[in-house]
């Protein structure tokens, strides 16, 4: 076999192979021991006829289709290797057949997509503005205050509801006086403010009481899906109940039953929001720091990637959405408004975007590591697997290997690897970045 290469486009290219005729011989054998079996004659039992009465009745041409299969599925992964090829998409096969002859080469062609090659911009001298890793009083306060509202509890109230409050209602909406699917609910619980439902639906619960009948009316959104976008419609509404918010008090005995380590008083929980936050914000520092870099090289940089294999991915993610749609017994459109999208057409846009970012990243990191002849030992790669497996000084010898061994079947080794090297070009691009020292922590 040989295989030469010629650049069609950034992104793609033609290969042509050259199949030896000791290659298309082996072919060819390979599809006789295939056709045979099917073959059904008068004196024969099936798969048993001798090749040369085969050849005799039906001719060396009634195996030439298998055998170019054979010979191709040989062929192609071998001229990829030899040319360097990396492959997006499969590819466009042309042969002349009439040439096929045992005992003679043949050639064929392969045009296929690509990954192209990256224009790598500067990754060195890169200026990016650090998070602050600073801890406030206000900080600290504002965590506290989201601890202390998850142990909220609703308590019936008599009054009127109010913005934050719950109110507890059977609803059954109408367009132009017929129900539709969908519109209708029992016991809901529902807090005034939230946005939940339908712009003015919780506006016009404001100010009701428990056993109110209240008509909410209200026009869907534009971008709702399709059967009820841009219509008005009517909510009946049965309101049972109407609770309010009761905080709990910060005590000694409330810090108790959160059951953190050495944390028994409101003093030591507040030290330990503080250090708490103060870690938290120095991760979140570091990846902004990581993030803002990543983005700032590939800003820098370009890649042509082929259609098709944008295409491709924007499809698999589109299918994976409506999978996840139909579990959850709902129309697609519906779901994704759910996630904040409005409609297939911004959930395409939005992942073809997600996507081109994300095989630039990898394309630059890979650029990077070849310009810096980045590798991985395989000290490192066994070190990153205990990391990945939090392995501690506390673990026996088995509870390591246990933790490591499970671990391995989950990622394999060239993906360790990937993230082994990866990490160092983060630190590449850290020691060469230009960025001022974040602020630590005052009081």
């Amino acid at each position: 076999m040989n295989a030469n290469l010629e650049r069609l486009s950034e992104n793609s290219v033609k290969l042509t192979v050259e199949v030896s005729a000791e290659e298309f011989d082996k072919a060819l054998d390979l599809a006789f021991e295939k056709v045979v079996k099917e073959v059904k004659a008068d004196g024969f039992r099936p798969g048993k006829m001798p090749k040369n009465i085969f050849i005799q009745r039906f001719g060396w041409a009634s195996l030439y289709n298998e055998a170019i299969q054979y010979a191709f599925e040989e062929t192609y992964p071998l001229a990829l290797q030899q040319t360097k090829v990396y492959p997006t998409a499969e590819p466009k096969v042309d042969l002349d057949f009439a040439s096929l002859e045992k005992g003679k080469s043949f050639t064929y062609t392969a045009e296929v997509d690509v990954w192209p090659e990256v224009h790598l911009g500067e990754y060195k001298g890169l200026k990016v503005k650090p998070l602050s890793t600073r801890v406030t009083k206000k900080d600290v306060e504002a965590e506290i205050k989201h601890m202390l509202e998850s142990k909220v509890e609703n308590v019936i109230k008599d009054g009127p509801a109010e913005n934050g409050d719950t109110v507890v209602i059977d609803f059954e909406g109408f367009v132009d006086g017929v129900p539709f699917e969908g519109g209708k609910a029992e016991n809901y619980q529902l807090e005034l403010g939230s946005k939940a439902f339908i712009p003015g639906f919780e506006d016009q619960l404001i100010g009701a009481k428990s056993e109110q009948d209240v008509e909410v009316n209200v026009t869907f959104p534009k971008d709702y899906h399709a059967s009820l976008a841009g219509k008005a419609a009517l909510f009946k509404v049965k309101v049972h109940e109407v609770k309010g918010k009761e905080y709990p008090e910060l005590t000694d005995e409330l810090v108790k039953e959160l059951e953190i380590e050495n944390v028994n008083t409101v003093e030591e929980y507040q030290n330990y929001v503080k250090e708490d936050l103060k870690k938290r914000k120095s991760v979140a520092a570091e990846n902004h720091l990581v993030t803002g870099l990543v983005d700032a090289v590939c800003k820098n940089s370009y890649a042509d990637f082929p259609e098709s294999l944008i295409k491709s991915e924007v499809e698999h993610q589109v299918n994976n959405v409506e999978m996840q749609a139909k579990q959850y017994g709902m129309p697609v459109e519906m779901l994704l408004q759910y996630s904040g999208v409005a409609s297939m057409d911004e959930f395409k846009k939005s992942a073809e975007e997600h996507i081109r970012k994300s095989f630039l990243e990898e394309l630059v990191l890979e650029k990077i590591m070849e310009l810096e002849n980045i590798e991985a030992s395989q000290e490192e790669i066994e070190k990153e697997y205990q990391t990945l497996a939090n392995v501690s000084e506390k673990d026996d010898e088995k509870a390591k290997n246990d933790k490591v061994n499970a671990v391995k079947k989950q990622y394999k080794v060239g993906q360790v690897a990937y993230k082994v090297k990866a990490d160092k070009v983060i630190e590449i691009l850290k020691k060469n970045a230009v960025t001022k020292e974040a602020k630590e922590e005052t009081k």
